[in-house]
């Protein structure tokens, strides 16, 4: 056999067993998560639980990222309309695959479910590589992971740096720590809502040295973004389940406005939803909020951000949600 050959042949054998040695690596971790997966896993749990506590009938469930834990009081719009409100905000981080396939086995006939996304969700591929969204994928989420195209699996195990293996065999190795204090540590209420962003910690300054968010530059809504939408709108259809959007909590940068870039993506994100038959609750502008409004990041209100939004939540919702019948 020719020495070219034989050299290509180890190669190929080569590159086999190593493959084959890192997904089986995958397989040994799946149910050992990073301390990152805890972390993330823990706020959908937390969701669920909101949901388990709302207990019977028909449920509004506010749905995005951390923009909705901390910029949304579900308690508050619960006052207002008939049904009961969980709060779903979860982290965009982890991608709407993931917030909307936990979401879905809880709805039922006569729900409504509020899409407040945050503007870089809309650019959601599922072979991106935050880590966050790997460190699911490849642990507590690995069902949905199952589901992918064969493509995006083979890409997905390829992306996943070597440091999610080590990290989860240090954790799980470790006799000294367990790994429940990775859990998320917001301060939860029992309707999902975070109740520890009391004052405002961020000032305009700060807020300003913040990377601009992806509302400034070109938006364009990905393939799979919209597959994940239409497949869950479908769903909603034959459930009997209303869906509505509206826009993000977001600091006011002065780059928001009068930007061509911005208008147009504001309007980008209107037609997809209005050519998907979503209508889209009050302006893109109203959900700008001033520095004095913010937690620590420019989607995190604290109390006072909290209280004005959902006052403005509400009554762009009234046209749509019976009010709550007074007791009697």
């Amino acid at each position: 056999m020719y020495p070219e050959v034989k050299r290509s042949l180890a190669l190929i054998c080569g590159f086999a067993f190593a493959s084959l040695s890192w997904l089986a690596g995958l397989a040994s971790v799946r149910d050992k998560p990073v301390p990152n997966a805890i972390f993330a896993q823990s706020i959908i749990d937390r969701k669920i639980d909101a949901y388990v506590k709302a207990g019977e009938g028909p449920k509004i469930f506010l749905v995005g990222g951390s923009s909705v834990a901390f910029g949304i009081d579900s308690d508050k719009i619960e006052t207002s309309f008939e049904d009961e409100v969980v709060n779903f905000g979860c982290m965009a981080g982890i991608g709407p695959a993931i917030i909307l396939n936990a979401l879905k086995p809880l709805l039922s006939k006569g729900d409504k479910v509020l899409f407040c996304w945050e503007y870089g969700l809309y650019r959601f591929k599922r072979g991106h590589h935050d880590i966050t969204y790997l460190n699911l994928l490849f642990g507590p989420q690995h069902e949905l992971f199952s589901s992918y195209p064969l493509s995006d699996r083979l890409y997905l195990q390829l992306s996943i740096p070597f440091s999610h293996f080590r990290e989860s065999m240090a954790t799980y190795l470790n006799p000294y720590v367990q790994p429940s204090i990775y859990r998320c540590g917001w301060n939860f209420d029992s309707s999902g809502n975070v109740r520890s962003n009391v004052g405002f910690v961020t000032t305009e300054k700060e807020l300003l040295k913040q990377p601009l968010g992806s509302l400034c530059t070109e938006l364009t809504i990905s393939n799979e973004v919209e597959e994940i939408i239409s497949d869950f709108l479908e769903f909603c259809r034959q459930n009997d389940i209303e869906v509505l959007a509206t826009w993000p909590n977001v600091f006011g940068h002065p780059d928001n406005f009068d930007n061509p870039t911005v208008t147009r993506n504001i309007e980008l994100i209107a037609d997809f939803w209005l050519d998907l038959g979503v209508p889209v609750m009050g302006d893109a502008e109203d959900s700008m909020l001033g520095a004095d409004l913010f937690h620590d990041t420019m989607y995190h209100l604290n109390d006072m951000g909290v209280e004005i939004r959902t006052e403005r939540l509400v009554k762009e919702l009234r046209p749509k949600f019976p009010d709550k019948k007074p007791v009697r």
